[in-house]
């Protein structure tokens, strides 16, 4: 370090020896400007838009020496046939700094969305080194015109990873209205106003808007659109699936036909999408490949000037299995609603019977319906074990649906099992803390590892092999850590006997002086802090688990840019074991 810090140095030294100035060199002065002095403002913007209500538009200019009365001629450069006259000179009074060049134009001959490239010099024996004397410009007659202040609801950042994903937020955009095609609206660099929105995330200057198609207020779609945000993986970027289609060739009433499902609509001035009806990605990751089921809880929505978006947002929280005194077995879990559903209904449903249960439950007629309040819990009796759909539908005051959900579970009846579906996702590298000795440079580790996810349950994973050929199975919690559930068998044998296995966190019950061992999910890496034990001892380990690529097949998951979003390797965090002193 000492030897390149001087090598440093030295040539820092070397550079200084080129640049100095000897002791006889002499600077002239630059010549100070003579004349007016006369400039364009670094601040005029490129682009004038002119109004079908007016004959001209002013461009101001300046002028440094304000004695007496000056006019400055003009040379202007312009397309062939132009509506737009440029004088030829501009006069500026005794003692004024300032004058405009009026460009006038017949407003009958003005065209929504044309625009007209010219640039405007000034007399050279008129201006000044210090300033611009030329002005390149565009002119016409913007398509878009203010409408007003509307309010933006987003479902789409909500569906990336956890490390910058928010809930849904609404909040006040700037809407604009196209005047050359009826029903088409854009929002003015809506991001600016998210609540991860940072400086430093922002893109830069330039138009980062989302512009939406509501011509048939039945199929709306929205136009694919920068976000203008960087979270460190590159711009992201979300278009709709009807845009998509279009994209590649397909007409809109083909789209129409074929993909209806994924078009939303324009009702009493307030736009939504439905859910899954975005793809995304960012242009770092994956090579900016698309990725679908963004929108996934249809959130996404825009209200236009006066109008307001309802709240009809709907979640549902699984709780476990209960058993009452007849043995009777329930799915037990709760609903959370927006402030704008009244009512909702729920039923337990399988493949089989969730079209005819859900159509039954729209219609009022189902008799095994359950009534649903919000933040409450509330069961669903079940006869037999298998995978089943928490079906709900809500309503609106006026008795409409006004959204609906359906989460998979999985009842088991005692004595019965299901199965669980393993969906190849990822291989990786797990590092055996337990077997390691850094110290010694005895590292134990195994490549090429499957990293499988529950095809039921997108936060259940599982590693396999793992340990003495066994299993690893660990659930992904919303919050980003991880749970391994207790007496998983390692196949790997301590100095009293075969090993089970379990998070630190649920070993030791939460215990605070263990606070700090909390597994996680973090750039490709799971940390886990594993409580490897029997009857008679129990050590922690902090073992690793390092995705280094894509399973031959993969799953396509809709939480798995979520759950793994970026494919990097990094040195495993290495503790030494401890011998856990809490007892269960």
């Amino acid at each position: 370090m000492k030897r390149i810090l001087g090598y440093t140095l030295m040539l820092l030294a070397v550079g200084f020896a080129f640049t100095s100035c000897s002791d006889d060199e002499t600077i002239a002065p630059a010549p100070l400007p003579t004349g007016a002095q006369v400039f364009f403002s670094s601040d005029l913007p490129s682009t004038f838009d002119v109004s079908k209500a007016e004959s001209k538009f002013t461009i101001p200019v300046y002028r440094a020496n304000t004695s007496g009365a000056v006019t400055v001629p003009i040379t202007a450069e312009q397309e062939e046939g132009s509506i737009y006259t440029v004088p030829t000179s501009v006069a500026f009074a005794d003692g004024e700094e300032s004058a405009n060049i009026d460009i006038t134009y017949n407003p009958d001959e003005v065209e929504y969305g044309i625009y007209e490239s010219m640039s405007i010099e000034l007399g050279k024996d008129y201006t000044t080194p210090y300033g611009a004397s030329k002005l390149n410009l565009k002119v016409g007659a913007t398509e878009w015109v203010d409408l007003g202040t509307g309010s933006y609801r987003e479902g789409l950042f909500a569906d990336w990873t956890s490390s910058f994903a928010s809930d849904p937020d609404v909040w006040a955009v700037a809407i604009q209205k196209n005047v050359v095609t009826d029903g088409v609206y854009r929002l003015i660099n809506p991001y600016k106003g998210h609540s991860l929105y940072k400086p430093s995330r922002w893109e830069g200057d330039g138009d980062y808007n989302i512009v939406i198609h509501a011509e048939d207020p039945e199929y709306v779609w929205v136009e694919a659109f920068y976000a203008g945000l960087d979270f460190g993986y590159g711009s992201m970027y979300f278009e709709s699936f009807p845009a998509y289609y279009l994209r590649k060739g397909n007409s809109l009433d083909a789209v129409k036909s074929q993909q209806a499902e994924y078009f939303g609509q324009l009702k009493d001035g307030v736009i939504t999408m439905p859910a899954n009806s975005f793809l995304g990605s960012m242009s770092n990751y994956n090579n900016g490949g698309l990725y679908d089921g963004f929108n996934t809880s249809g959130m996404f929505a825009v209200a236009l000037p006066g109008a307001a978006i309802a709240d009809y947002s709907l979640d549902y929280e699984y709780v476990g299995r209960f058993i009452d005194t007849d043995q009777q077995y329930f799915v037990e879990g709760i609903a959370y609603f927006g402030q704008d559903i009244a009512s909702a209904k729920a039923a337990l449903v399988t493949e089989d019977t969730y079209e005819s249960i859900h159509d039954a439950l729209v219609a009022g007629t189902y008799e095994g319906a359950v009534d649903v309040a919000d933040g409450t819990a509330f069961r669903l009796p079940y006869d037999e074990s298998g995978t089943y759909y928490v079906l709900i539908v809500a309503f609106n005051a006026a008795g409409e649906v006004a959204g609906e959900l359906s989460s998979k579970v999985k009842a088991v009846i005692e004595g019965g099992e299901v199965s669980v579906n393993w969906a190849p996702a990822y291989v990786g590298t797990y590092y055996y803390d337990l077997l390691s000795d850094p110290d010694n440079d005895k590292i134990v580790t195994e490549e090429g590892l499957a990293l499988n996810v529950d095809a039921d349950n997108e936060s259940h994973y599982q590693i396999a092999p793992w340990g003495n050929e066994k299993t690893l199975e660990f659930i992904m919690n919303e919050d980003g850590t991880i749970t391994v559930p207790e007496d998983q068998a390692s196949g790997l044998s301590g100095s009293k006997g075969e090993l089970f296995v379990a998070d630190v966190q649920t070993y030791t019950g939460g215990a605070e002086n263990y606070a700090k061992y909390v597994s996680s999910y973090s750039k490709g890496v799971f940390t886990l802090y594993l409580v490897y034990y029997n009857d008679s001892e129990a050590y922690i380990a902090a073992d690793t688990f390092t995705i280094t690529g894509e399973a031959e097949v993969k799953k396509a998951i809709r939480t798995s840019h979520k759950r793994v979003q970026t494919l990097r390797s990094i040195t495993p965090l290495l503790i030494r074991k401890h011998l856990v002193a809490a007892s269960k």
